[in-house]
Protein backbone atom coordinates (compact mmCIF):
# COMPACT_ATOMS: atom_id res chain seq x y z
CA UNK A 1 0.00 0.00 0.00
CA UNK A 2 1.80 3.48 -0.97
CA UNK A 3 1.28 6.14 1.68
CA UNK A 4 -1.47 7.82 -0.58
CA UNK A 5 -3.89 5.26 -0.16
CA UNK A 6 -6.74 5.56 2.69
CA UNK A 7 -7.28 2.61 4.44
CA UNK A 8 -10.67 1.89 5.00
CA UNK A 9 -12.60 -0.17 7.81
CA UNK A 10 -16.36 -0.54 7.88
CA UNK A 11 -18.33 -0.61 11.23
CA UNK A 12 -21.24 -2.58 11.27
CA UNK A 13 -24.00 -4.05 12.91
CA UNK A 14 -27.87 -3.90 13.43
CA UNK A 15 -29.95 -1.08 14.99
CA UNK A 16 -29.14 -0.29 18.50
CA UNK A 17 -26.22 -2.95 18.62
CA UNK A 18 -23.48 0.24 19.95
CA UNK A 19 -22.08 1.44 16.63
CA UNK A 20 -21.10 4.59 17.44
CA UNK A 21 -20.23 4.03 21.13
CA UNK A 22 -17.85 1.37 19.51
CA UNK A 23 -16.55 4.32 16.68
CA UNK A 24 -15.97 6.71 20.31
CA UNK A 25 -14.01 4.19 21.58
CA UNK A 26 -11.65 3.58 18.62
CA UNK A 27 -11.72 7.63 18.39
CA UNK A 28 -10.34 7.72 21.73
CA UNK A 29 -7.59 5.33 20.88
CA UNK A 30 -6.13 7.52 17.80
CA UNK A 31 -2.79 8.11 18.02
CA UNK A 32 -2.66 12.11 18.52
CA UNK A 33 -0.71 12.72 15.38
CA UNK A 34 -2.74 11.25 12.96
CA UNK A 35 -5.79 12.55 10.97
CA UNK A 36 -8.95 10.39 10.67
CA UNK A 37 -12.46 10.87 8.69
CA UNK A 38 -15.61 9.13 9.44
CA UNK A 39 -18.78 8.96 6.92
CA UNK A 40 -21.70 7.93 8.91
CA UNK A 41 -24.81 7.33 7.19
CA UNK A 42 -28.30 7.20 9.87
CA UNK A 43 -31.74 6.29 8.18
CA UNK A 44 -33.72 8.98 8.86
CA UNK A 45 -33.03 12.64 7.95
CA UNK A 46 -31.82 13.81 11.21
CA UNK A 47 -28.35 13.28 11.70
CA UNK A 48 -27.73 12.61 15.64
CA UNK A 49 -24.49 10.04 15.24
CA UNK A 50 -22.41 12.80 13.30
CA UNK A 51 -23.33 15.63 16.06
CA UNK A 52 -21.84 13.16 18.71
CA UNK A 53 -18.96 11.83 16.80
CA UNK A 54 -17.53 15.93 15.82
CA UNK A 55 -17.69 16.44 19.73
CA UNK A 56 -14.59 13.59 19.86
CA UNK A 57 -11.92 15.92 19.31
CA UNK A 58 -9.03 17.05 17.13
CA UNK A 59 -7.49 15.42 14.05
CA UNK A 60 -10.91 14.68 13.00
CA UNK A 61 -13.57 14.86 10.30
CA UNK A 62 -16.53 13.96 10.04
CA UNK A 63 -19.24 13.42 7.26
CA UNK A 64 -22.75 12.54 7.40
CA UNK A 65 -25.12 11.15 4.85
CA UNK A 66 -28.44 10.95 6.25
CA UNK A 67 -31.90 9.86 4.72
CA UNK A 68 -31.44 6.51 3.54
CA UNK A 69 -29.29 4.11 3.23
CA UNK A 70 -25.63 4.55 1.62
CA UNK A 71 -25.50 1.10 0.72
CA UNK A 72 -28.25 1.49 -1.91
CA UNK A 73 -30.54 4.65 -2.39
CA UNK A 74 -28.20 7.06 -1.46
CA UNK A 75 -24.87 5.37 -2.92
CA UNK A 76 -24.17 8.38 -5.31
CA UNK A 77 -24.26 10.74 -2.70
CA UNK A 78 -21.69 8.57 -0.69
CA UNK A 79 -19.41 8.28 -3.74
CA UNK A 80 -19.49 11.80 -3.72
CA UNK A 81 -18.41 11.74 -0.21
CA UNK A 82 -15.41 9.55 -0.73
CA UNK A 83 -14.21 11.69 -3.67
CA UNK A 84 -14.08 15.22 -2.07
CA UNK A 85 -11.95 13.18 0.66
CA UNK A 86 -9.50 11.95 -2.11
CA UNK A 87 -9.17 15.17 -3.23
CA UNK A 88 -8.77 16.66 0.07
CA UNK A 89 -6.61 16.40 2.78
CA UNK A 90 -6.42 12.59 2.81
CA UNK A 91 -6.97 10.98 6.16
CA UNK A 92 -4.69 8.06 7.46
CA UNK A 93 -8.11 6.41 8.18
CA UNK A 94 -11.42 6.57 7.23
CA UNK A 95 -14.16 4.58 9.47
CA UNK A 96 -17.31 4.33 7.24
CA UNK A 97 -20.64 3.25 9.91
CA UNK A 98 -23.08 2.53 7.39
CA UNK A 99 -27.37 2.32 8.85
CA UNK A 100 -28.17 -0.64 10.91
CA UNK A 101 -30.76 -1.36 8.36
CA UNK A 102 -28.22 -0.68 5.49
CA UNK A 103 -26.80 -3.97 2.99
CA UNK A 104 -22.75 -2.94 3.80
CA UNK A 105 -21.27 -5.03 1.02
CA UNK A 106 -22.69 -2.75 -1.78
CA UNK A 107 -20.14 0.11 0.12
CA UNK A 108 -17.13 -3.18 -0.20
CA UNK A 109 -17.85 -3.19 -3.98
CA UNK A 110 -18.24 0.80 -4.44
CA UNK A 111 -14.55 0.79 -2.46
CA UNK A 112 -13.45 -1.64 -5.18
CA UNK A 113 -14.59 0.41 -8.13
CA UNK A 114 -11.51 1.12 -10.26
CA UNK A 115 -12.24 5.36 -10.12
CA UNK A 116 -11.70 4.66 -6.11
CA UNK A 117 -9.73 1.63 -5.73
CA UNK A 118 -7.11 3.68 -6.13
CA UNK A 119 -7.53 5.72 -3.18
CA UNK A 120 -8.85 3.84 -0.82
CA UNK A 121 -7.78 0.50 0.54
CA UNK A 122 -10.71 -1.79 2.38
CA UNK A 123 -8.83 -3.11 5.64
CA UNK A 124 -11.11 -5.58 8.22
CA UNK A 125 -15.16 -4.99 8.32
CA UNK A 126 -16.40 -5.00 12.06
CA UNK A 127 -19.59 -6.15 13.00
CA UNK A 128 -21.13 -5.85 16.71
CA UNK A 129 -23.48 -8.15 17.60
CA UNK A 130 -25.82 -7.51 20.62
CA UNK A 131 -25.95 -11.34 21.67
CA UNK A 132 -29.55 -10.83 22.87
CA UNK A 133 -30.69 -10.61 19.56
CA UNK A 134 -30.32 -14.52 18.39
CA UNK A 135 -33.22 -15.08 20.51
CA UNK A 136 -35.45 -12.70 18.66
CA UNK A 137 -37.58 -13.39 15.74
CA UNK A 138 -37.21 -9.48 14.24
CA UNK A 139 -33.16 -10.15 14.01
CA UNK A 140 -32.24 -13.39 13.21
CA UNK A 141 -34.47 -13.69 10.55
CA UNK A 142 -33.91 -10.28 9.01
CA UNK A 143 -31.75 -11.05 5.99
CA UNK A 144 -29.75 -7.73 6.57
CA UNK A 145 -28.91 -9.08 10.17
CA UNK A 146 -27.77 -12.37 8.39
CA UNK A 147 -25.44 -10.44 5.64
CA UNK A 148 -24.06 -8.03 8.30
CA UNK A 149 -22.95 -10.73 10.07
CA UNK A 150 -21.90 -12.74 6.87
CA UNK A 151 -19.79 -9.86 5.81
CA UNK A 152 -17.68 -9.17 9.03
CA UNK A 153 -14.17 -10.25 9.33
CA UNK A 154 -14.23 -9.03 13.02
CA UNK A 155 -17.08 -10.52 14.82
CA UNK A 156 -17.43 -8.07 18.27
CA UNK A 157 -19.80 -9.76 20.60
CA UNK A 158 -21.08 -6.64 22.29
CA UNK A 159 -23.12 -5.66 25.57
CA UNK A 160 -21.48 -8.72 27.48
CA UNK A 161 -22.43 -6.42 30.43
CA UNK A 162 -26.40 -7.18 29.55
CA UNK A 163 -26.00 -10.51 28.21
CA UNK A 164 -25.67 -13.96 29.84
CA UNK A 165 -23.22 -16.46 29.66
CA UNK A 166 -24.75 -18.83 27.74
CA UNK A 167 -26.14 -16.10 24.99
CA UNK A 168 -22.54 -15.07 24.24
CA UNK A 169 -21.63 -18.70 23.89
CA UNK A 170 -24.03 -18.80 21.50
CA UNK A 171 -23.02 -16.10 19.69
CA UNK A 172 -19.03 -17.48 19.45
CA UNK A 173 -20.37 -20.20 18.55
CA UNK A 174 -22.45 -19.13 15.85
CA UNK A 175 -19.42 -17.02 14.82
CA UNK A 176 -17.11 -20.17 15.03
CA UNK A 177 -19.43 -21.78 12.21
CA UNK A 178 -19.42 -19.27 9.42
CA UNK A 179 -17.24 -20.19 6.08
CA UNK A 180 -15.32 -18.28 5.20
CA UNK A 181 -14.11 -18.17 8.31
CA UNK A 182 -14.21 -14.72 10.52
CA UNK A 183 -10.33 -13.21 11.26
CA UNK A 184 -11.30 -12.67 15.15
CA UNK A 185 -14.10 -13.35 17.78
CA UNK A 186 -14.13 -11.33 20.58
CA UNK A 187 -15.86 -9.90 23.38
CA UNK A 188 -16.90 -6.39 24.61
CA UNK A 189 -18.44 -4.12 26.85
CA UNK A 190 -19.50 -0.87 25.72
CA UNK A 191 -18.32 -0.98 22.37
CA UNK A 192 -14.66 -1.19 23.63
CA UNK A 193 -12.02 -3.56 21.26
CA UNK A 194 -8.61 -3.01 20.42
CA UNK A 195 -7.90 -0.97 17.62
CA UNK A 196 -4.58 -3.39 16.47
CA UNK A 197 -8.15 -5.44 14.81
CA UNK A 198 -8.53 -2.70 12.37
CA UNK A 199 -5.47 -3.72 10.43
CA UNK A 200 -5.55 -7.82 10.80
CA UNK A 201 -3.90 -9.75 8.10
CA UNK A 202 -6.76 -10.26 5.26
CA UNK A 203 -5.41 -13.03 4.02
CA UNK A 204 -3.56 -15.36 7.14
CA UNK A 205 -3.56 -17.72 4.59
CA UNK A 206 -0.57 -16.42 2.59
CA UNK A 207 1.98 -16.61 5.78
CA UNK A 208 2.82 -20.16 6.56
CA UNK A 209 4.48 -18.90 9.58
CA UNK A 210 1.11 -17.66 10.59
CA UNK A 211 -1.09 -21.12 9.24
CA UNK A 212 0.33 -24.73 9.53
CA UNK A 213 -1.25 -26.60 7.20
CA UNK A 214 0.02 -27.36 3.93
CA UNK A 215 0.50 -24.75 1.77
CA UNK A 216 1.44 -24.94 -1.66
CA UNK A 217 1.58 -21.54 -4.05
CA UNK A 218 0.24 -21.80 -7.52
CA UNK A 219 0.30 -19.11 -9.83
CA UNK A 220 2.32 -15.94 -10.60
CA UNK A 221 -0.71 -13.04 -9.72
CA UNK A 222 0.65 -10.58 -6.99
CA UNK A 223 -1.71 -7.80 -5.90
CA UNK A 224 0.35 -4.41 -5.52
CA UNK A 225 -0.36 -3.50 -2.21
CA UNK A 226 1.86 -4.35 0.71
CA UNK A 227 1.76 -6.75 3.30
CA UNK A 228 0.76 -5.74 6.95
CA UNK A 229 3.10 -3.49 8.48
CA UNK A 230 3.31 -6.51 11.37
CA UNK A 231 4.36 -9.16 8.69
CA UNK A 232 7.05 -6.67 6.93
CA UNK A 233 9.97 -7.90 8.60
CA UNK A 234 9.92 -10.88 7.53
CA UNK A 235 12.33 -11.96 5.10
CA UNK A 236 11.73 -10.94 0.81
CA UNK A 237 12.23 -14.74 0.02
CA UNK A 238 8.98 -15.66 1.93
CA UNK A 239 7.41 -12.77 1.15
CA UNK A 240 7.87 -13.15 -2.62
CA UNK A 241 6.51 -16.80 -2.19
CA UNK A 242 3.60 -15.84 -0.17
CA UNK A 243 2.15 -12.94 -2.00
CA UNK A 244 1.32 -15.01 -5.66
CA UNK A 245 -2.37 -16.25 -6.29
CA UNK A 246 -4.20 -17.90 -6.07
CA UNK A 247 -2.96 -19.71 -2.49
CA UNK A 248 -3.84 -23.37 -2.69
CA UNK A 249 -3.82 -25.24 0.56
CA UNK A 250 -4.21 -29.26 1.60
CA UNK A 251 -4.89 -31.34 4.83
CA UNK A 252 -4.87 -34.90 5.48
CA UNK A 253 -5.95 -36.49 8.31
CA UNK A 254 -8.02 -39.66 9.65
CA UNK A 255 -8.91 -40.88 6.04
CA UNK A 256 -10.24 -37.36 4.82
CA UNK A 257 -8.28 -35.15 2.82
CA UNK A 258 -8.95 -31.32 1.25
CA UNK A 259 -8.39 -29.21 -0.73
CA UNK A 260 -8.74 -25.34 -0.60
CA UNK A 261 -8.19 -22.56 -3.70
CA UNK A 262 -8.17 -18.60 -2.42
CA UNK A 263 -8.63 -16.08 -5.19
CA UNK A 264 -7.92 -11.85 -4.74
CA UNK A 265 -11.13 -10.55 -4.71
CA UNK A 266 -10.63 -8.68 -7.67
CA UNK A 267 -11.15 -11.82 -9.92
CA UNK A 268 -14.56 -12.95 -11.50
CA UNK A 269 -16.21 -16.50 -12.46
CA UNK A 270 -18.50 -17.34 -14.55
CA UNK A 271 -21.60 -18.58 -12.55
CA UNK A 272 -22.73 -20.84 -14.60
CA UNK A 273 -19.66 -22.62 -15.46
CA UNK A 274 -19.12 -22.48 -11.49
CA UNK A 275 -22.64 -24.03 -11.06
CA UNK A 276 -21.83 -26.32 -14.05
CA UNK A 277 -18.44 -27.80 -12.42
CA UNK A 278 -20.09 -28.28 -9.23
CA UNK A 279 -22.60 -30.29 -10.73
CA UNK A 280 -20.42 -32.97 -12.49
CA UNK A 281 -18.03 -33.14 -9.38
CA UNK A 282 -19.07 -36.62 -8.85
CA UNK A 283 -19.77 -37.69 -12.14
CA UNK A 284 -16.75 -36.84 -13.96
CA UNK A 285 -13.92 -39.47 -13.15
CA UNK A 286 -11.42 -37.06 -14.93
CA UNK A 287 -11.07 -34.77 -11.57
CA UNK A 288 -10.01 -37.66 -9.80
CA UNK A 289 -12.73 -37.17 -7.09
CA UNK A 290 -13.86 -40.59 -5.95
CA UNK A 291 -14.98 -40.81 -2.54
CA UNK A 292 -16.53 -36.41 -2.37
CA UNK A 293 -17.94 -35.89 0.45
CA UNK A 294 -18.41 -32.16 0.43
CA UNK A 295 -17.48 -29.22 -1.14
CA UNK A 296 -17.94 -25.52 -1.11
CA UNK A 297 -17.38 -21.90 -2.31
CA UNK A 298 -17.80 -18.38 -2.19
CA UNK A 299 -17.10 -16.61 -5.68
CA UNK A 300 -17.53 -13.09 -7.03
CA UNK A 301 -19.30 -13.64 -10.42
CA UNK A 302 -20.09 -11.98 -13.31
CA UNK A 303 -23.57 -11.46 -11.88
CA UNK A 304 -22.98 -10.87 -8.01
CA UNK A 305 -20.78 -12.87 -5.14
CA UNK A 306 -22.71 -16.38 -4.88
CA UNK A 307 -22.31 -19.54 -2.08
CA UNK A 308 -22.42 -22.64 -4.02
CA UNK A 309 -22.69 -26.10 -2.11
CA UNK A 310 -22.61 -29.68 -2.92
CA UNK A 311 -23.74 -32.50 -0.56
CA UNK A 312 -24.67 -35.67 -1.07
CA UNK A 313 -24.76 -35.21 -5.31
CA UNK A 314 -27.19 -32.18 -4.62
CA UNK A 315 -25.95 -28.52 -5.43
CA UNK A 316 -27.24 -24.83 -4.60
CA UNK A 317 -26.36 -21.72 -4.85
CA UNK A 318 -27.57 -18.41 -2.88
CA UNK A 319 -25.86 -14.71 -3.13
CA UNK A 320 -23.32 -13.87 -0.85
CA UNK A 321 -22.45 -10.64 1.13
CA UNK A 322 -19.08 -11.62 2.17
CA UNK A 323 -16.46 -9.71 -0.12
CA UNK A 324 -12.68 -10.37 1.55
CA UNK A 325 -11.90 -12.95 -1.58
CA UNK A 326 -13.46 -16.01 -3.68
CA UNK A 327 -12.46 -19.78 -2.35
CA UNK A 328 -13.16 -23.23 -3.12
CA UNK A 329 -12.70 -26.55 -0.73
CA UNK A 330 -13.66 -30.09 -1.21
CA UNK A 331 -13.20 -32.99 0.71
CA UNK A 332 -13.17 -36.84 -0.28
CA UNK A 333 -12.81 -39.94 1.88
CA UNK A 334 -10.20 -42.23 0.59
CA UNK A 335 -6.95 -43.88 1.49
CA UNK A 336 -4.55 -41.10 -0.42
CA UNK A 337 -4.83 -37.95 -1.17
CA UNK A 338 -6.17 -37.87 -4.63
CA UNK A 339 -3.96 -35.62 -7.60
CA UNK A 340 -5.71 -32.15 -7.36
CA UNK A 341 -3.88 -31.13 -10.55
CA UNK A 342 -7.27 -31.98 -13.03
CA UNK A 343 -10.06 -30.21 -10.66
CA UNK A 344 -7.32 -27.24 -10.26
CA UNK A 345 -7.28 -26.68 -14.22
CA UNK A 346 -10.90 -27.07 -14.29
CA UNK A 347 -12.09 -24.35 -11.38
CA UNK A 348 -9.16 -21.85 -13.17
CA UNK A 349 -11.40 -22.76 -16.25
CA UNK A 350 -14.67 -21.06 -15.00
CA UNK A 351 -12.33 -17.43 -14.67
CA UNK A 352 -13.87 -14.74 -16.60
CA UNK A 353 -10.99 -11.72 -15.54
CA UNK A 354 -8.58 -11.45 -13.34
CA UNK A 355 -5.77 -8.27 -12.80
CA UNK A 356 -3.34 -10.05 -13.48
CA UNK A 357 -2.79 -13.49 -15.43
CA UNK A 358 -2.92 -16.42 -13.22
Amino acid sequence: MTASVIPVNLITGFLGVGKTTALMNLLAQKPADEYWAIVVNEFGEVGIDGATLSSAGDGLQVAEVPGGCICCTTSPMLRVTLGKLARGIRPDRLLIEPSGLGHPAGIIDLLRDPMLASAFEVRAVVSLLDPRQMEDSRYYSHETWRDQLQLADVLVINKCDVADEEQILRAEAMGAAFFPPKLAITRAINGQFALSLLDLELHPERWPALNHSANVQLGAYSPSRQVHSSLASKSSDVAAEVSSWPICKMQSSLGSHSCGWIFPPEVVFSSSQVADLLTVLSQNSDLNLQGLTRAKGIFHTERDWYRFDWVDSMTSAAPAAYRRDSRFEVIVQSDQAPDWQPLQRALLATLISSPSPL
